[in-house]
């Protein structure tokens, strides 16, 4: 295989966005347990990407909020980026559906 029919066949990756529904459940302000669905926009990180993130050394801490930022998009169009201050303060539930997201666009599993 040659590079031009390496990224033909989508081996390189392009900075494209994938858009994923997630279900949220969580409390509300009166304790009542409520379902949130919305669509959020998903960046596909090529292998150097991924591996600058991973690293080590100061890349070891908030991981995974580091993770979400370099990763979701937010708004109609995804235009809106997850500042990191915002991914370390996310409801842990959250961080979850959306790590959980981001896992199935950037590390797809196989049936």
């Amino acid at each position: 295989m040659n590079l031009a029919q390496l990224k033909k066949k989508g081996g390189v990756i392009a900075d494209a966005l994938v858009q994923r529904e997630v279900e949220w459940k969580h409390l509300d302000a009166k304790g009542k347990e409520v379902t949130e669905k919305f669509k959020v926009h998903i960046r596909r990180h090529a292998f150097g990407v991924m591996e600058a993130m991973f690293a080590g050394g100061e890349a070891e801490r908030f991981k995974n909020a580091r993770y979400l930022s370099a990763s979701i998009m937010l708004g109609e169009t995804g235009n809106e980026e997850l500042p990191f201050e915002d991914a370390v303060n996310l409801d842990s539930s959250l961080g979850v559906v959306l790590l959980q997201a981001v896992n199935e666009v950037n590390n797809p599993v196989k049936n």
